[in-house]
């Protein structure tokens, strides 16, 4: 097998980066362009926006087995250029047809489900490639590994903070056919630099295609492989379970801070502007401290926090009005960093445990279970909220995020203490 030189290698990585923040940052504007476009415009009532979210979810239900499976037969650039022409071409018909006052709801839901599919299919084909971007030398591979999956999720977080803050803006004064015509644009410039995104290795050797094993695995050798892996399960349950904890908080946080405490809707934004400082502050040192330490470790700390951080929110029930700003300041500051991280560190010790030709499949298989819990948590929430109050709904969250930690602790096994 030969490999790509140094320069080579790195100018991969910088355009998979680049491809991954403008691909993030198109999707942030579509999605916050769509919630206003159907709202404001087209005058959805609350039933429709919940269908369309939930055909937001239903997409990662449906597609990720066959985009794992696609991903692990035909290569992780491939179906990722063609995923990002997809995209380019449904943000391109929603643009037209807003433009030309031609999109009604029904047709909108449509397009919006299939660029869902198609994030199924860019997500797990970015972080899939993550390997064949590093070089083969073992005392290097897993730091660097890591460190360019922190980048992209880096990336990732930085967007979804930096571009909201101005959607809101853009659509008051431009409106959605401009701001989908942007999304579009964007997506066009994420696809031209995954177009020269080159694997390092210039010439592969059987082992390295996906040879009759892989092959008769199929479809679902993702799943068997996550049953059978004791320690990936441990770290599928504990991302699930951090998962399950935030849709649930998420579902009565809004109602807490403006009702429940009092704060408003101006104290909630401000909530929600330090939240978004948290999230830049983890992006910035995101790659220095995954680099640093050890996924386990980085695991264990950052989920140990996830619980500790929940029960500020919870603790801010029972204090007084100035030690409940306090406490959620803590929260909203701290959230953004710790979730960051704990998702950085699960997602590099998934790359590097997991076998090339299996990790489309594999990271498939756990978006069942770490994406698929997120409508269950949040019916969760609105159920125990209603039934027995807000503080159920809070208490239930720091529950979930203990659970991700004790979880793991208890399934990882002997090899990996």
């Amino acid at each position: 097998m030969v490999t790509a030189s140094p320069g080579k290698v790195q100018r991969s990585q910088r355009l998979l980066l680049g491809s991954n923040a403008t691909d993030a940052a198109g999707r942030s504007l579509s999605d916050i362009t769509i919630d206003l476009l159907f709202v404001g415009t087209l005058g959805a009532t609350a039933m429709q926006m919940g269908v369309l979210n939930a055909l937001g979810s239903l997409s990662f239900v449906l597609a990720s087995i066959p985009a794992g499976h696609l991903v692990d037969k035909y290569s992780a650039l491939r179906v990722l250029r063609i995923g990002l022409g997809a995209k380019l071409f449904l943000l391109g018909c929603l643009a037209a047809l807003s433009f030309a006052e031609e999109l009604t709801i029904p047709l909108g839901m449509l397009l919006c489900a299939l660029l869902g599919f198609c994030n199924v299919f860019s997500e797990t084909s970015q972080t899939t490639a993550v390997p064949q971007l590093i070089g083969d030398e073992p005392e290097v591979r897993a730091a660097s590994i890591s460190k360019l999956i922190a980048s992209l999720g880096a990336a990732d977080q930085s967007m979804t903070v930096i571009v909201p803050a101005l959607a809101g803006t853009g659509f008051a004064l431009w409106g959605a056919p401009a701001l989908l015509s942007i999304s579009a644009a964007l997506g066009l410039l994420a696809m031209l630099m995954a177009l020269q995104v080159r694997s390092s290795r210039l010439s592969q050797g059987p082992g390295r295609r996906p040879g009759p094993s892989t092959e008769k695995g199929g479809i679902l050798a993702g799943l068997r492989y996550l049953a059978r892996h004791r320690l990936l399960l441990a770290i599928t349950v504990a991302v699930m379970f951090s998962n399950l904890g935030l849709a649930i908080g998420s579902s009565v946080e809004a109602i807490f801070i403006i009702n429940e405490l009092g704060f408003g809707e101006f104290g909630y934004g401000l909530f929600a502007s330090v939240g978004g400082i948290g999230g830049l502050i983890g992006a910035a040192i995101a790659g220095t401290l995954a680099g640093k330490f050890a996924p386990a470790t980085l695991l264990i700390y950052t989920g140990s926090m996830q619980a500790v951080l929940a029960g500020c929110v919870l603790a801010a029930a029972y204090a007084t009005e100035m030690w409940s700003m306090v406490l959620l300041g803590i929260f909203a500051l701290g959230w953004g960093i710790v979730v960051l991280l704990f998702n950085i560190a699960a997602s590099s010790w998934i790359v590097q445990i997991v076998p090339e030709q299996l990790l489309g499949r594999v990271l498939s298989a756990r978006r069942l279970f770490t994406f698929g819990v997120v409508p269950v948590g949040g019916l969760a929430g609105g159920a125990l909220a209603s039934a027995w109050g807000i503080t159920a709904g809070l208490l239930a969250w720091v529950v979930a995020a203990t659970l991700s930690v004790i979880s793991y602790l208890v399934m990882r096994g002997p090899a990996s203490r």
